[in-house]
């Protein structure tokens, strides 16, 4: 861990001061976050990237299964909180699907994160589960449709982690009151966060970290005391 730098306590910044206490990422990973930057290639905000690590030691995983792939940036850094875990991770658009797995490659993980090829509803629907952690780092407004499969996938005592479920902050306005382009967007990650908390199926919590991020333990019906 980094020692808090001086600058972090005199400017009274508490995301400086969060900052310096993050761990240093990998060389591969800071590489890959520099790419993304200049390129325009959406990644974890480094506070959510340090969540997810820490939710990935924690839940120490054997299997992983992710919406997003992007540059391999969020599969990469799961396979470095969990060695051992075997990462299934979906991306839509093939010439990112083959720099993710350059970048995997280089990394030494082909031997256990797998890269498929298509649309992430698709995918999830021909899967068999159980995965012990679904990350969703796709298109937000696909995140709904994508829900009876995670559900199917995982099971009880399984995590669900979502990001970017505050889309910019357009998710606090009402979806006739959104831009054009973003109401259905902003109609369906509204259903999804609704779903989810309101299902009974987990117990989930919309953490205003990154872009906001959505951690849901699919619960065991049987055991709830709820019910």
């Amino acid at each position: 861990m980094c020692e808090p730098g001086a600058n972090a306590f005199q400017n009274g910044s508490a995301d400086s001061f969060i900052a310096e206490l993050r761990p240093e990422e990998s060389p591969l990973l800071r590489e890959l976050m520099e790419f993304a930057a200049v390129n325009n290639v959406p990644i974890l905000r480094p506070d959510a990237a340090a969540l997810l690590r820490t939710l990935t030691v924690l839940k120490r995983p054997a299997r992983v299964l992710e919406a997003g792939t992007a540059i391999g940036y969020s599969a990469l850094l799961l396979s470095e909180a969990a060695p051992e875990a075997h990462i299934e991770t979906v991306e839509l658009d093939a010439d990112t699907a083959a720099l993710a797995m350059r970048n995997i490659d280089r990394a030494g993980r082909a031997d256990c994160i797998r890269v498929i090829l298509g649309d992430a509803s698709e995918v999830f629907a021909a899967l068999r589960g159980p995965y012990d952690m679904i990350f969703l780092d796709s298109a937000k407004g696909q995140y709904v449709r994508l829900l009876d499969d995670v559900l199917r996938l995982l099971p009880a005592g399984g995590l669900l982690v979502a990001d970017n479920c505050l889309f910019y902050g357009k998710i606090l306005d009402e979806p006739a009151d959104a831009p054009h382009k973003h109401r259905t967007i902003v109609a369906n990650l509204r259903a999804f966060l609704s779903r989810v908390a309101g299902s009974g199926e987990f117990e989930a919590s919309l953490l205003p970290v990154g872009d906001g991020v959505l951690l849901a333990v699919r619960k065991d019906a049987q055991n709830d005391p709820r019910k």
